[in-house]
């Protein structure tokens, strides 16, 4: 199981939007993008700006219709 370390600040620091993109993939199938769409409005109503702007980049992986893996500009955060 996936343990994090204990000094993240954002979901950045955990893994890409890539890695994000492939688990929810292989989690919620067809939901996927549903399942990411949800953790990007929770990540705003909680003003979690750098969490929002991961989740959005995980939704553009999941839309991706080719399934090959964007490669983004590098993001500060």
């Amino acid at each position: 199981m996936f343990e994090a370390p204990f000094n993240w600040n954002s979901f950045w620091d955990l893994m890409t939007p890539a890695d994000a993109a492939a688990t929810f993939r292989d989690e919620y199938g067809p939901a996927a993008a549903a399942a990411a769409a949800q953790c990007a409005t929770a990540a705003l109503d909680d003003n979690r700006e750098s969490d929002h702007r991961f989740w959005i980049a995980v939704s553009a992986e999941l839309s991706r219709s080719d399934g090959a893996a964007a490669t983004p500009e590098p993001l500060k955060h």
